[in-house]
C-alpha cells in the first residue's frame, strides 16, 4: 500500500513538473543610448562589481497627454477654473503610474534577483527605489558602467553607454537612473576670460559718477566661461552711485524701476517670499549684500535672505572670487532691492563635495519627485556621501522661484529632460511660476558649442545647428532673454536685444512641442518675419516650442561682489529682475484675498499688448547673425520687457 501511494505521488509530481509552463523567455531593447554630444566627458575605469548603486526606475505616468489641457485650466485667463491651483495630493492621484505598470516592473525586478523587500516607491509613487550592487544592475540592465571624468572641471560622474529594459516593459518605464544622464554639479566653478576695456571708458564711468567715494583701482576683471548662463563681469569701478541718464553704463536698481515702471515695494506677505536657486560652490558673501544695500537700498530692513540648506548644502566662504560669488551676488542684491520690504528664501543646493543639480532641487520641494539616496559602497564616487534621510519633500516651493542656470539640451537626453520638465508643468499646477534665464550664447550652446549636422556631436561654434537650452525649452517654464540700453541712450529709450558682452539666447527646440498658448505668436512670426535659415540650421517645422517667453535688462547691473563694485552682463541678471515683479504682483493679489498667478505664459501671450516689443538686435552664433529682433514674438526677446503697471492691472483684476 505504501510503495503504491509513494508511486502514485512520484508520478503525480513527475507529471506537475513536467507540464509546468516554461519560464517565458525575455527579449532585451535598448531603452537609451548615451547622446553623442557628450564630448564633454571621457570614459574611465571599469567600476567595481561589489560596489553600490542606488537605482531609481521612472515609471510611465497617467494622464500626461493631459498636461496641456490641465495646466491650460488653472493658467488661462479666459478659463472658468484661472487660478484654481490643485493639492500635491491631486497631482500624485492624477499622474500615478498604473498599478499593471508597477506589477510589471516589480515582477521583472523580482525574477532578476531583486528582492520586493528592497524595493521601495517614492511619495509620489512614480518612482521604484532599491539598492543593488554594479554587478546586479550590469545584469539587470545589460551594460557596463564606468566612471566618467570631465574634460575640464575634472569631476567624476557614474554612466554607461546604452542599457536595456525587456520590450514588454518599454512602455511601462520611462528612465533608469544612474544610467546615461548627467544631471549634476551645475554649481561648477567656471573658467575667467579677461575682457580688457579702454581707458576711455573707464574715465567715462568715473566721470559719470556722483558719488565721491574713492576705491583703489583694481584692474579690470575677466569674463567667465564654461556655463553660457553663468554672468559675465565688465570693468571694476570706482564709484557706483549714477543718475537716471546714467543707465546706459552703469545699471542700478532705480534704472530698473524707471525703465520698466517698478515702484518701491510696500507689502510683506509672510507667505510669499521670493525663491533664489543657487547651487554650491556659488555663494554670496554677507559683507557684499551690506555694502550694495548700504549705497542703493539703505532703508532693507533685513540684509539677510531667509536660507533653505538642501542636501548636506553650505554657504561656503572660504573660496572668495568671482567665480563663487559673482553669481549668488547678482540675483540676491537686484531681487531683494526690488521687493523690498519683502524677503527672499534663497535655496542653497549641494554639498562643496558633488555639487547638485535640478534634480535635487526638485527632491526637495516637491516630494512627489523624490530621489532615493544612501548606500554602502567604499567608492565614495558611486555613492551619494549623504545620509538616508537626506532632505526630501521637506522645503516649502516659494510661489515664484527664479533659476539662472541650465543646460543645453543635448546634454541630459530627451526621456530624462521630458520628464523633468513635466515636473515644472506639476509645480504650475501648485501656482508655482518657474522663471529661468534663457543663457548667453545666441543662438550656440553653452561654450559657444553647436551640433554637428552629421553626428549630432558638439562642434567648436563656428558653424552647424543651433544648439538650444533647457530648461528654457520646456514649455511649462517662463524663460527670460536679455535687452540692453543702447550706448547713449536712456530708460525713456526702446531698449535693444542684448548684444554687449553676453548674447540672448533663444531659438526653437529640438525635443518640446509647440504649446498652444504659443501658436499664434509662433506662426505671426513665420508668416511675417520668417528667418532665412533652413533646417540645416534649425528645427524649422514651426510644430515645435520657442524659447525665450519675455526679457528684461541684462547688462551693465552694478553689484557688489569681493568687497569691490563691478558691473555685471547676463540673463542671469534678467530672471531674476523679471520674477522679482511677479513677486510683487503676488503681494497685490495676496492682499485683495486672491492666489497666486502660478504659470504665467498662457496670461502673457493672450495679452501681447502689456509687454514692451523689441525690435532690434541679433543673437549671433554658429557662423550665422542667428535671429533678429521684430515686432511681435521672436526668438530672440519673445514677447519683449515688461511694462509693470500693465502688468500689474491685468493680473490683479484675474480671479
Amino acid at each position: 500500500m505504501r510503495i503504491n501511494v509513494l508511486i502514485n505521488f512520484l508520478a503525480a509530481l513527475a507529471v506537475a513538473v513536467e507540464t509546468k509552463p516554461p519560464r517565458r523567455a525575455v527579449n532585451h531593447v535598448v531603452h537609451e543610448e548615451l547622446h553623442v554630444s557628450q564630448r564633454s566627458w571621457t570614459k574611465g575605469y571599469r567600476l567595481y562589481g561589489t560596489s553600490t548603486l542606488p537605482v531609481r526606475i521612472g515609471l510611465a505616468q497617467q494622464n500626461l497627454h493631459r498636461a496641456e489641457e490641465y495646466i491650460n485650466a488653472v493658467s488661462h485667463p479666459k478659463s472658468k477654473d484661472y487660478g484654481k491651483h490643485w493639492s500635491r495630493e491631486r497631482i500624485i492621484e492624477t499622474f500615478a503610474p498604473k498599478q499593471e505598470s508597477v506589477d510589471a516592473v516589480k515582477e521583472w525586478l523580482e525574477a532578476e534577483g531583486i528582492e520586493s523587500s528592497r524595493i521601495e516607491m517614492s511619495k509620489g509613487r512614480h518612482w521604484l527605489e532599491f539598492k543593488a550592487t554594479v554587478q546586479e544592475v550590469e545584469g539587470l540592465l545589460k551594460t557596463k558602467y564606468h566612471m566618467y571624468k570631465h574634460t575640464q572641471l575634472g569631476h567624476p560622474h557614474i554612466a554607461c553607454d546604452k542599457y536595456h529594459v525587456p520590450d514588454h516593459l518599454v512602455n511601462h518605464i520611462d528612465i533608469i537612473t544612474p544610467t546615461v544622464h548627467f544631471d549634476q554639479r551645475i554649481g561648477r566653478e567656471r573658467e575667467n576670460k579677461k575682457v580688457p576695456l579702454s581707458e576711455d571708458k573707464v574715465d567715462e564711468l568715473k566721470k559719470r559718477s556722483l558719488a565721491k567715494r574713492q576705491r583703489p583701482e583694481n584692474g579690470i576683471q575677466g569674463i567667465p566661461g564654461g556655463s553660457g548662463f553663468s554672468p559675465k563681469q565688465g570693468d571694476m569701478i570706482q564709484n557706483a552711485l549714477a543718475t537716471l541718464d546714467d543707465c546706459d553704463q552703469m545699471l542700478t536698481l532705480d534704472c530698473i524701476r524707471a525703465l520698466y515702471g517698478i515702484p518701491r515695494g510696500s507689502l510683506a506677505q509672510s507667505n510669499n517670499t521670493l525663491g533664489i536657486v543657487e547651487y554650491t560652490p556659488q555663494a554670496f558673501l554677507q559683507s557684499d549684500l551690506n555694502m550694495f544695500f548700504a549705497e542703493f537700498s539703505p532703508d532693507i530692513p533685513s540684509k539677510e535672505p531667509v536660507v533653505q540648506l538642501i542636501d548636506n548644502a553650505v554657504v561656503q566662504t572660504q573660496n572668495q572670487s568671482f567665480d563663487f560669488n559673482g553669481e549668488s551676488s547678482l540675483d540676491l542684491e537686484f531681487a531683494m532691492g526690488l521687493i523690498n520690504p519683502q524677503r527672499a528664501t534663497l535655496y542653497q543646493v549641494g554639498d562643496l563635495n558633488k555639487g547638485a543639480s535640478f534634480g535635487n532641487f526638485l527632491d526637495a520641494i516637491d516630494g512627489s519627485f523624490c530621489t532615493f539616496q544612501g548606500g554602502d559602497s567604499v567608492d565614495p564616487n558611486v555613492d551619494s556621501p549623504y545620509p538616508d534621510d537626506v532632505r526630501c519633500g521637506t522645503a516649502n516651493a516659494t510661489n515664484v522661484i527664479s533659476t539662472s542656470y541650465g543646460y543645453n539640451e543635448g546634454d541630459l537626453g530627451s526621456k530624462y529632460i521630458q520628464r523633468q520638465c513635466l515636473e515644472y508643468m506639476k509645480l504650475g499646477l501648485q501656482g508655482v511660476s518657474m522663471i529661468f534665464s534663457s543663457g548667453d550664447d545666441g543662438v550656440s550652446g553653452n561654450g559657444n558649442t553647436c551640433i554637428d549636422p552629421e553626428t549630432g556631436a558638439y562642434n567648436d561654434g563656428s558653424s552647424g545647428l543651433f544648439n538650444p537650452g533647457f530648461p528654457g525649452t520646456c514649455p511649462y517654464v517662463t524663460s527670460v532673454g536679455a535687452t540692453q540700453i543702447m550706448n547713449g541712450s536712456s530708460v525713456r529709450s526702446p531698449e535693444s536685444a542684448c548684444e554687449l558682452v553676453i548674447i540672448s539666447r533663444g531659438g526653437f527646440s529640438n525635443v518640446f512641442q509647440m504649446p498652444s498658448y504659443q501658436q499664434k505668436a509662433v506662426a505671426d512670426y513665420f508668416a511675417n518675419s520668417a528667418p532665412s535659415y533652413n533646417s540645416s540650421q534649425f528645427n524649422n517645422s514651426m510644430t515645435v516650442r520657442g524659447y525665450p517667453d519675455v526679457a528684461a535688462n541684462g547688462a551693465n547691473y552694478v553689484t557688489a561682489v569681493d568687497g569691490e563694485f563691478s558691473l555685471f552682463y547676463g540673463t542671469s541678471a534678467s530672471a531674476p529682475v523679471f520674477a522679482s515683479m511677479i513677486n510683487m504682483i503676488n503681494e497685490k493679489r495676496i492682499e485683495a484675498g486672491k492666489g497666486p498667478v502660478g504659470f504665467i505664459n498662457p496670461v502673457l501671450y493672450e495679452n501681447p499688448q502689456i509687454m514692451n516689443d523689441i525690435t532690434t538686435g541679433n543673437n549671433p552664433g554658429c557662423g550665422t547673425d542667428g535671429f533678429a529682433a521684430v515686432e511681435g514674438w521672436d526668438p530672440l526677446t519673445g514677447l519683449g520687457t515688461p511694462d509693470y503697471p500693465s502688468l500689474e492691472k491685468l493680473f490683479t483684476g484675474l480671479p
